[in-house]
C-alpha cells in the first residue's frame, strides 16, 4: 500500500533519514520505535509530505507523494496535488491540535464541511458515528477546555477518521497524556486495528507495540536498525543497539 525507497531527508547539513526503505501493507500495524531524536516522527510526516523529503520516494497505492516526473526529471507537485496526496491519509499528532473556539462536533466536522463541502446535517452525521466509535458521542457539544488530554486525543482521532482515510498515521499519541489517560486512546487504536485499519504508529508504548503491531520497526539515528515480528524482535533482537534501548526501557518501567 506504501513504499519507502532511499527515503532521505535533510535539515541544513544535518542527515535525519538516511536511506529509508519499507513497506506497509494493507491492514497491516506498523510500529516504529526508538530513542528521540531517531528520525521517527520524520519518518511519518515525510510519507504524508508534511515535510518533504530531498532524495527517494514515497508512493500510496502506486501514486508518488509530493512530487511529478516531467521528462525524466523530478518537480514538487503543486499544493492543490500534495493535498489530493494527503486525503487518503488521516493524521494523529501529539498535541491534539484541536480549535479551542470551536464545540467537539464543530472539530470533528470542519473539514468535512471546508474541504469535502458537505452539508451541516451530513457533516453532523458522520461527526455523531465518529464521535460515538472513540466512545465520545455525549461530549459533542463540549469545547476542548472541558476535556481530559485523552478525551482530546479522541476527539483527534475521531476527527481523522470522519475524512474516510485508507491510512491512519499516528505520530506518538500519548506521549502528552498523563499515564492513567494512555489506556483510554490505545483502546481505540487496538478497536481500529482488529477492525483492519492499516496503520503506522510511533510509539514509545513498548506493550502495544508488542500485543498490536503486526510489525516493529527499530530506528537509530536516521536508519533502520531491525524490522520484525514483534514477538522475536522484542524476544531475541539481532542487533546490539536494539538490546540496548529495550533493556534501558525495561529498567525504567521497574
Amino acid at each position: 500500500m506504501i513504499e519507502i525507497r532511499n527515503l532521505r531527508k535533510r535539515f541544513g547539513t544535518i542527515e535525519v533519514l538516511k536511506g529509508i526503505d519499507l513497506a506497509i501493507h494493507r491492514s497491516e500495524v506498523l510500529c516504529v520505535i526508538g530513542p528521540s531524536g531517531s528520525g521517527k516522527s520524520t519518518l511519518l510526516r515525510s510519507i504524508a509530505f508534511l515535510e518533504a523529503y530531498d532524495e527517494g520516494s514515497v508512493t500510496f497505492e502506486d501514486r508518488l507523494i509530493g512530487y511529478r516526473e516531467e521528462n525524466g526529471r523530478r518537480r514538487r507537485a503543486g499544493e492543490r496535488e500534495i493535498n489530493a496526496d494527503r486525503s487518503g491519509f488521516g493524521m494523529v499528532f501529539q498535541h491534539f491540535h484541536l480549535w479551542p473556539h470551536m464545540s467537539v462536533m464543530e472539530n470533528v466536522t470542519e473539514a468535512l464541511r471546508v474541504v469535502k463541502a458537505l452539508g451541516r446535517a451530513e457533516a453532523e452525521q458522520i461527526g455523531r458515528e465518529m464521535l460515538d466509535k472513540v466512545g465520545i458521542a455525549a461530549h459533542a457539544a463540549k469545547y476542548p477546555e472541558q476535556l481530559s488530554g485523552g478525551q482530546k486525543q479522541r476527539v483527534a482521532i475521531a476527527r481523522a477518521l470522519a475524512m474516510k482515510p485508507r491510512v491512519m498515521l499516528f505520530d506518538e499519541p500519548t506521549s502528552a497524556l498523563d499515564p492513567e489517560l494512555v489506556g483510554e486512546v490505545l483502546a481505540v487504536m487496538k478497536q481500529l486495528a482488529q477492525e483492519g485499519m492499516t496503520m503506522m504508529v510511533v510509539t514509545h508504548e513498548m506493550g502495544f507495540a508488542a500485543h498490536v503491531a503486526d510489525t516493529v520497526v527499530f530506528m537509530d539515528q536516521g536508519r533502520i536498525v531491525e524490522k520484525g515480528d514483534p514477538g522475536a524482535t522484542f524476544a531475541d533482537p539481532k542487533s546490539n543497539r536494539l538490546k540496548q534501548f529495550l533493556n534501558t526501557w525495561r529498567e525504567r518501567s521497574i
